[in-house]
């Protein structure tokens, strides 16, 4: 999801439910604040937030687009989330990443949570352009978190502005005591403190550790994992996951993105966190 976005224009309309009649189908949004759990309908949302669309143009996935749905910031008032530092968006496919809400406040940029692409027939059962990774036809329901800006200045493609699709949650958040579990033994070196910061930060999106994580990838202390069986060098090169060697790979080329001595941090926080034999 980490994609370079050039601006090339941005259009922000009002729509009136009366024009999407498709809309008013049976997704609905989860919603936790940290005390109950909610769930709201599409035409509920209408109702209360209003439907606009908004134009990205270089979508990650589907290049050029005009999405219908609900900006971010109305809808997370409406929810009673816009007070939250940091909230948990949780998608279907086990992808749940962290978002700081601080970045809606920046005037340049437009969030939207995009229930359809206006390209398709309003009244037609399909919500989304067919999407291919490899061999595999990616379903983006229910919604899909994207993003523009009228300063082109601004990288869409930062890991802190996330894409999520088919994301079905979003959880009030909180880092420390989410992640607690994860935490190394105090046992571990400095290295493996800060690879557990790293690991937070980027890899429990995907990955599970101690029952905490994402579930896109395998849980990262499971029996048996690669980095329990893998020599030190090995595990290194594959946490790295060159892109030439992992064309068809969903994890992303931590080549790009750590530097070596993360790389090396990452390692050992992996390794001291791997069940006893």
């Amino acid at each position: 999801m980490n994609c370079n976005l050039g601006i090339r224009g941005l259009a922000l309309l009002t729509a009136l439910l009366g024009a999407e009649p498709s809309l008013a189908d049976d997704r609905v949004l989860r919603i936790h604040d940290g005390a109950g759990a909610r769930e709201y309908a599409v035409a509920e949302l209408i109702d209360a937030v209003g439907l606009t669309e908004l134009r990205v143009a270089k979508d990650p996935h589907f290049g050029d687009r005009v999405f219908a749905g609900f900006e971010l910031g109305a809808l997370l008032e409406h929810v009673g989330l816009r007070d939250a530092p940091e909230l948990l968006l949780v998608c279907a496919d086990g992808y749940s990443i962290p978002f700081e809400v601080s970045l809606l406040s920046q005037p340049a940029l437009q969030a939207l949570l995009a229930v359809r692409d206006t390209a398709l027939p309003a009244d037609g059962e399909a919500h989304w352009a067919e999407f291919r990774h490899g061999n595999e036809i990616i379903a983006f329901d229910p919604f899909y978190l994207v993003w523009a800006s009228t300063d082109a200045s601004i990288d869409l493609g930062t890991e802190a502005l996330p894409w999520p699709f088919q994301l079905t949650e979003i959880r009030r958040f909180d880092r420390a005591r989410y992640f607690a579990p994860a935490r190394p033994p105090p046992s571990a070196g400095e290295d493996a403190r800060a690879g557990f910061a790293t690991y937070t930060a980027h890899c429990g999106k995907c990955h599970r550790m101690r029952g905490v994580g994402g579930d896109v990838g395998p849980a990262l202390d499971r029996q048996n994992s690669l980095s329990s069986l893998l020599p030190t060098a090995q595990l290194r090169d594959y946490v790295r996951h060159e892109e030439r060697s992992f064309p068809q790979s969903k994890m992303p080329p931590f080549s790009k993105i750590l530097s070596p001595s993360q790389l090396d941090q990452v390692v050992a926080y992996l390794q001291a966190m791997q069940p006893a034999r």
